[in-house]
């Protein structure tokens, strides 16, 4: 794994008195399930990925007490879990089968029902740096020849291995899109500056995503900033708001887009 070099210290510090109860906090594509399956392998745990369905967090609960093996139980992306569920799991929070570890994994922890984030060891995720995303494009991609000049900017955009790969994924032309989206979202028509968010996957899977196209303007911004100050400036302070809360349960991503156009062009067409 790469990165999260003080937390994988503590695992090992702690190895023979580990919670059985965890939380991984931290930002979609920051490595939570790699940290998880990471953490099973240290304590020899068997890995089990669980869904945070109700009738999937009461079969777990019902298996756990009866396991002879050591089981690191992993529901992933909890901030989706039903008040039912995070009720239920709350037994488990209360008294832990001796063989069973459980681990959950939010964007989110203001989605957990404080009696459960009281009674779990929180851990967040630490940040990534660049020389870290570095080595993960290289080590974990394997990418063949790449020009130095796209890792270069792929890792300044990036804050997790998550945007790493999307980034690979989308090639250059994903740059050039934001890049056209900052020249243009305050000088076309109202109606065309909304329709920018065409090639975003605001209510479907497929296109570009939301958070990593505002980390990219954000960078445009930071790269041109000298040009006009104030006029970037506005720009980064903008969207790093709206950039905030993507990750929240439940936003709606097109209105959240909308928003974010309507500030834009509000800051940038007065000045």
């Amino acid at each position: 794994m790469v990165g999260q070099n003080n937390i994988l210290e503590w695992v090992d510090n702690n190895i023979n008195s580990f919670p059985h109860f965890i939380v991984l906090v931290g930002s979609s594509g920051c490595g939570k399930k790699t940290l998880s399956e990471t953490i099973a392998y240290k304590l020899s745990c068997v890995y089990s990925k669980c869904s945070v369905s109700v009738d999937a967090v009461r079969e777990v609960i019902e298996t756990a007490y009866q396991s002879q093996t050591k089981v690191l139980y992993c529901f992933a992306d909890a901030d989706n879990m039903k008040p039912q569920a995070k009720n239920a799991m709350l037994k488990i929070t209360e008294e832990p089968p001796e063989n069973a570890y459980f681990c959950l994994t939010v964007c989110d922890d203001s989605s957990l029902l404080d009696t459960i984030k009281s009674r779990a060891y929180v851990i967040n995720m630490q940040s990534y740096t660049k020389p870290e995303l570095k080595k993960y494009y290289y080590s974990t991609l394997g990418a063949e020849n790449p020009s130095e000049d796209e890792v270069n900017l792929f890792c300044e955009i990036s804050t997790t291995p998550g945007d790493i790969d999307k980034l690979t994924e989308y090639g250059k032309e994903f740059y050039d899109y934001v890049e056209l989206v900052v020249d243009n979202i305050a000088e076309v028509e109202p109606a065309n500056a909304f329709k920018s968010s065409s090639k975003l996957a605001l209510k479907k899977d497929e296109g570009y995503d939301l958070a990593l196209f505002l980390k990219t303007f954000i960078y445009v911004c930071e790269k041109r900033i000298m040009l006009e100050i104030n006029h970037y400036a506005n720009g980064i302070l903008e969207t790093a708001k709206i950039l905030n809360v993507c990750d929240k349960m439940g936003i709606n991503k097109q209105q959240l887009y909308d928003k974010w156009v309507f500030r834009i062009r509000e800051q940038w067409i007065e000045m």
